[in-house]
């Protein structure tokens, strides 16, 4: 006959306190009833484990000998809901992310720090990437939760995708670019267009806002991650669309110059893309409770 978890750790309660209606008090249950588990457990052991004496029991040579694993459980039992409690609680745990550049340089640190303030026991993982990476990342499992810009595009069942704000590109260029104060830019001379890599949610958005325009563009350079773009664009090298996001202090001290350009299609969403909430952690449903949706126009914000 098996030992049964439930009987030894009720055996570890009786041993601790040295009678079983003591023992039935803590344990919420009636004598009776602890008394059933003792007899179950002494039949599974195959001699008795407690003798009764004129104040309680005490333990037999048997019950000495399984005593040291009884309590060996009780203390594994208590240690199980420590860890969860302490999860629950944000005591403990690794919140584990992934961002595509603009979100990790423009919005991310704002929120880790707004984050850590609630929760400073949480070690917190981050990988950083184009949007494609960011969500082989998070479809790999090596993160629970991904940031990007742009729409997610077709994931699947598996997963939940929710906007969390916006952001615009801009067409930038040098202070002495030619372009700077032009009238007209679709009746300028093709755009030097200098792009991010392949798989960019920034190089995708621009593609599909500029595609079917009559303004014309040249490739000048594809270069990987929007600080080497935008450097490029500083040294003269040609324009580029680039994140509102990511440029404002270069605009704001005239490094670079914004260019008017009007086309739908420029503002995109910035989405939060996991599995669905009740398979996340706790450390990264809090984190989610951060980013709340936008609210609709005329509606105030939750709170």
């Amino acid at each position: 006959m098996a030992l049964n978890p439930e009987h030894l750790l009720t055996f570890a309660r009786v041993a601790r306190l040295g009678s079983l209606s003591a023992a039935a008090a803590e344990l919420n249950l009636t004598q009776p009833a602890v008394s059933s588990q003792i007899r179950l457990l002494t039949r599974a052991v195959g001699e008795p484990v407690l003798s009764r004496h004129r104040t309680g029991v005490r333990l037999t040579e048997a019950g000495e000998a399984l005593l040291v694993h009884a309590q060996a459980l009780a203390r594994a039992l208590e240690g199980a809901h420590t860890a969860m409690r302490e999860r629950r609680g944000l005591e403990r745990g690794t919140l584990r992310l992934a961002a595509s550049s603009t979100v990790a340089a423009s919005l991310l640190p704002g929120l880790l720090s707004a984050y850590q303030a609630r929760y400073p026991g949480v070690a917190v993982q981050i990988r950083q990437g184009n949007t494609q990476e960011v969500l082989g990342a998070l479809q790999g499992g090596q993160v629970e939760v991904a940031l990007i810009e742009g729409p997610p595009g077709l994931l699947g069942d598996d997963w939940q995708a929710e906007v969390f704000g916006h952001d615009e590109l801009v067409l930038v260029s040098a202070p002495g670019h030619p372009l700077v104060g032009a009238a007209g830019l679709g009746h300028a001379a093709p755009l030097p267009l200098i792009w991010r890599e392949h798989g960019s949610g920034t190089r995708e958005v621009a593609e599909q806002a500029l595609a079917g325009t009559a303004l014309r563009t040249v490739s000048r350079l594809e270069l990987p991650g929007t600080e080497a773009v935008k450097e490029a664009v500083i040294q003269g090298l040609g324009l580029a669309l680039l994140p509102e996001l990511r440029v404002r202090r270069e605009l704001r001290s005239g490094v670079l110059v914004r260019l008017a350009l009007a086309l739908p299609g420029l503002r995109r969403p910035l989405s939060r893309v996991s599995a669905p909430t009740g398979q996340l952690s706790f450390a990264a449903r809090q984190f989610l409770g951060l980013l709340e949706p936008p609210a609709p126009e005329g509606h105030p914000p939750r709170r």
